[in-house]
């Protein structure tokens, strides 16, 4: 399974991967790291304004929503 793939699963509400790849999530995704700056507690991006209306009708997003992402999605190798 590829990357766009698992951020699509993780994130739910019905994205694919392609979806994924259209708005480039995997690009977007910042570490979230908390006050001291120095552990990752998780991955997020938010949502860009070039978003494709399909997708934010989906997803329920709005433009500047903070989605956030497991970092486990990098844990095991793409199949």
């Amino acid at each position: 399974m590829g990357t766009s793939q698992k951020i699509a699963e993780d994130i739910g509400c019905g994205l694919t991967a392609q979806d994924v790849d259209e708005v480039d999530i995997e690009e977007l995704l910042q570490e979230d790291t908390g006050s001291s700056g120095e552990m990752v507690y998780s991955l997020y991006f938010n949502v860009p304004e070039n978003t494709p209306a399909h997708i934010l009708a989906k997803t329920g997003w709005e433009i500047g929503d903070r989605v956030e992402v497991s970092q486990h999605v990098f844990d095991s190798p793409d199949d």
